[in-house]
């Protein structure tokens, strides 16, 4: 079945599939700082964590201080500690003089400073003992900028990991498609033409798959007819090497008696040479069947011939089979009813149905009644029928039928049917013609 959806390119599916990923990923990573930051920021503000993670600095720069022996003076050595540090602002100072900063450690005009700063009740200073003397220690740590930074980290890491799953599992599925594709291929390679190809999507993909579906069929198609071709010819071979094993086995046997003089007088012997005669027709004739029915079986398809008017194309024909059946013993009777319905066929194949028809009606058909040929139209087809009375006695000569197979392949080459009917008292043989299209017709000015 094909498809009608709009159909896109691999790649514009792909470059969708890329945005829709990258558009979800963006939204999602907005929707993540903004919820986390806001959780960090509730977090800091209402609780103690940087008083107590300032108070944990000032305790270790209190053991370093202690352990070094260091004054408030010693710059560089203070300056050590503070390296690693880089969110961490101190300051020191003494009787409200700033002697030390790390924003400024090297700062000679920061030491030589001697002027008193005021006390802010909205800053914590811390008491810190040094070699020198006590001072005051202001430490300042970012810690909430530390755990945005990592937060932010995290979520874009998260955000692109997604934004690779969220890729690959759009693409899993043309893979999927791709492999199922493959395998449904290598089961018609191996010969397994019943199974249908999987069409899904609306892509290039789908257009393969269909073609490859198209493919399917038409090659079993192919398989099947040729399948029903390879059995018809050998039921044909059987059928005829039983019809001609016959005809030979009594031809064998007259010329064993004439050739060893088994015969009593010249009555007698001009008798067996009338049936040596008899036999050597029949055999010359199924030759003549098995010619016949491979022409129209193996030729290629056929030309038919321009429109023309029923009566003008059939019943010429018809008329010549009735004047050989009546030429042959055989009386006829018409019943002919065409109109202006018009018909295309190909006239050597139309001769030789009719052909065909007046042979078998000779050899198999009574005198008596009557042979009755029709030909009447009927909507859009026209019918042409033979009826005959069958003899019994010439029906013991058994016969392959390949004059009515041959009847049939022609009228299917010409787009037509042929059908058969068979009692004890009648045998009718319908040919069905198709009608032309009518030709198209000026408008009267």
């Amino acid at each position: 079945m094909t498809h009608k959806n709009k159909r896109h390119s691999i790649s514009t599916q792909f470059f969708l599939l890329l945005l829709s990923s990258g558009v979800f990923c963006a939204l999602l990573f907005i929707a993540l700082h903004w919820g986390i930051g806001a959780a960090l920021s509730h977090y800091f503000l209402n609780s103690d964590f940087e008083q107590h993670t300032t108070e944990q600095r000032v305790t270790d720069f209190q053991e370093y201080v202690t352990e070094n022996g260091l004054t408030a003076k010693d710059s560089q050595a203070i300056s050590r500690w503070t390296w690693g540090k880089p969110l961490v602002l101190m300051e020191i100072y003494r009787d409200n003089v700033l002697i030390y900063s790390s924003y400024a450690s090297q700062n000679s005009a920061i030491q030589e400073n001697d002027l008193e700063v005021p006390y802010y009740d909205w800053v914590s200073y811390y008491m810190v003992e040094f070699a020198d003397g006590t001072a005051d220690v202001l430490i300042y740590c970012d810690d909430m900028y530390r755990y945005f930074t990592l937060a932010t980290i995290g979520e874009v890491i998260f955000c692109s990991l997604l934004f690779l799953i969220c890729f690959l599992i759009g693409c899993q599925r043309v893979v999927r498609y791709i492999r199922q594709l493959r395998r449904e291929i290598q089961a018609m390679e191996s010969g397994d033409l019943n199974t249908p190809i999987t069409i899904s999507g609306g892509n290039d993909l789908t257009s393969l798959a269909e073609s490859l579906d198209a493919m399917r069929i038409a090659l079993r198609a192919q398989q099947d007819q040729t399948a029903w071709t390879y059995a018809a010819n050998q039921t044909l071979i059987s059928q005829m090497s039983h019809d001609l094993r016959t005809p030979l086995t009594t031809l064998l046997l007259y010329t064993e008696i004439l050739r060893y003089h088994k015969y009593q007088g010249e009555e007698q012997f001009f008798g067996y040479l009338n049936k040596i005669d008899a036999k050597a027709h029949q055999i010359k004739q199924l030759s003549e069947n098995i010619l016949e029915y491979s022409l129209a079986s193996r030729g290629p398809a056929v030309d038919l011939e321009n429109p023309a008017p029923a009566k003008d194309v059939l019943i010429p024909c018809l008329e010549e089979a009735v004047f050989h059946l009546e030429r042959c013993g055989f009386p006829c009777e018409t019943h002919f009813q065409l109109g202006d319905m018009r018909v295309a066929v190909h006239s050597p194949f139309l001769r030789r149905i009719t052909d065909n028809l007046t042979s078998n009606i000779t050899k198999y058909a009574k005198p008596s009644p009557p042979v009755v040929i029709r030909a009447w139209e009927q909507e859009k087809e026209l019918f042409v029928a033979f009826e005959n009375a069958p003899d019994k006695d010439a029906q013991k000569t058994e016969s392959t039928c390949i004059g009515l197979s041959s009847v049939r392949t022609m009228m299917d080459k010409m787009h037509g049917s042929c059908t058969v009917e068979h009692t004890d008292s009648l045998f009718r043989v319908t040919l069905c013609f198709p009608a032309a299209a009518e030709p198209d017709r000026d408008p009267t000015p």
